[in-house]
């Protein structure tokens, strides 16, 4: 049981007890009794329609979410995409020759 939940009962089950004990006792007849006894079940109505707004704003977002088409991880460049990406970067002098054998030779050995 959810602590908003026993928070409730606990909140029905004091106005309840105190509507019991006012009624044996004076408290009642000028109206303190069920002043407090309001304002408790004022409180315990507006939790629980604050939980309500919450659940439904959560479904709401949720349902948004699940809408949202889930987007795709990019597709595995082919090895001869690798190697001519890796002739650009050679080309244009951004990777030494060394390197450019040693990653070539790499795309090579994964095919």
């Amino acid at each position: 049981m959810s602590f908003k939940a026993k928070m409730g009962l606990g909140a029905v089950a004091c106005v309840l007890g105190m509507t019991m004990a006012a009624t044996s006792t004076s408290v009642l007849a000028d109206g303190a009794g069920a002043f407090i006894g309001g304002v408790l079940a004022t409180k315990v109505v507006g939790n629980m329609r604050d939980q309500t707004e919450a659940q439904q704003e959560q479904a709401y977002y949720a349902r948004q979410s699940a809408a949202q088409p889930v987007p795709q991880a990019p597709a595995q460049k082919s090895p001869e995409q690798r190697i001519a990406e890796l002739d650009k970067l050679a080309a244009g002098g951004y990777i030494t020759p060394e390197e450019y054998k040693s990653k070539k030779k790499a795309i090579v050995d994964g095919m």
